[in-house]
């Protein structure tokens, strides 16, 4: 008997404060949708560093005929702004001869940086380049990568720097190219997408408190004969309060359910639509029903958690009943 009543109590608050408790609704869904988005966003920086961090080379690009040329322009850059600019390792219309190869292969070998090591000829550097550009395959050719060694060192944020530093001034040697640069630029971007996500859920879960505490003060004065004849006969706080928190989870609840629908669309859009090729690749990793689930529900869990203690505190301190 007493939870029809309080059931009919709440539908009846519902009815009586239907435009306030939509918006209360679309304000959580809202909210919780921007927490869905980065929790989300904190798995896919887990994935992504869990995926890569340990499979992370240093490439040593051998010379090109062409890289003579951009080394002496790079030098002139730099001298025209006042830096000191290194000498080119490159020789003018010749690639790295086999000897200059040998040379870097038995540094690398002697390295105590480096873990292990091998070397991409210009064939399979066509290859691989092939593989990874299929529209364009048909107009690559043999010299349009150079031959490179890859270098996976036993600590890349640590010896990165010193490695990079010697190996850049051996002869034969164009560049040393760090992989992980562009990781964590990407990691960067998500990692800023989700800070984003954090500050506005923060602002607009703060107007839901808001609107929660308006809406329960709203319902409690206008229902304020019915919770005095209640006590009246004997109802306890807790009997004559529960209502009015019911009404504040239910809203939280629905709002927290459709903001699963939002997570799962942004999901959608972002990863399957406009990274769509690079998820499907396997170079950025996707994520699952389940975690959107997860993501949404941990949303759902703290809107109906917050607003069940605003509700509370609002009846406590705000409204006697």
């Amino acid at each position: 008997m007493r939870a029809s009543f309080v059931l009919s109590g709440v539908a009846a608050g519902i009815r009586r404060n239907a435009t306030m408790t939509i918006a209360l609704i679309l304000n959580t869904a809202i909210a919780l949708g921007f927490v869905g988005a980065a929790i989300l966003a904190n798995t896919e920086i887990s994935r992504f560093r869990s995926t890569y961090e340990d499979k992370l080379n240093v490439q040593v690009y051998l010379c090109t005929n062409l890289a003579y040329n951009q080394q002496e322009a790079d030098r002139e850059v730099l001298q025209k702004e006042g830096k000191a600019a290194p000498t080119p390792t490159c020789t003018k219309n010749q690639k790295t001869t086999a000897t200059q190869t040998d040379t870097i292969s038995q540094m690398l070998s002697k390295d105590p940086h480096v873990a292990s090591f091998y070397e991409i000829t210009e064939q399979k550097a066509l290859e691989i380049g092939q593989k990874q550009l299929p529209e364009s395959a048909q107009y690559l050719k043999l010299g349009t990568f150079p031959a490179s060694f890859s270098v996976k060192l036993k600590d890349i944020k640590s010896d990165y720097a010193a490695f990079a530093a010697t190996y850049d001034q051996v002869p034969g040697v164009d560049k040393v190219n760090n992989q992980i640069a562009t990781i964590n630029a990407l990691l960067s971007l998500i990692d800023s997408a989700r800070w984003f996500s954090i500050v506005i859920a923060l602002v607009v879960l703060a107007a839901s408190v808001l609107l929660i505490g308006n809406t329960i003060q709203v319902a409690a004065n206008q229902r304020r004969n019915e919770t005095n004849i209640m006590r009246l006969v004997g109802a306890s706080r807790w009997m004559t309060e529960l209502p009015f928190m019911l009404e504040a989870v239910i809203a939280a609840a629905v709002g927290g359910t459709i903001a699963i629908g939002f997570v799962a669309v942004g999901k959608y859009v972002l990863l399957d639509e406009v990274l769509g090729s690079q998820t499907a690749k396997g170079v950025i990793p996707n994520l699952g029903s389940n975690d959107i689930l997860l993501a949404g529900g941990a949303g759902l869990v703290v809107g109906v958690v917050l607003s069940a203690l605003t509700a509370f505190a609002t009846l406590r301190t705000y409204v006697r009943l």
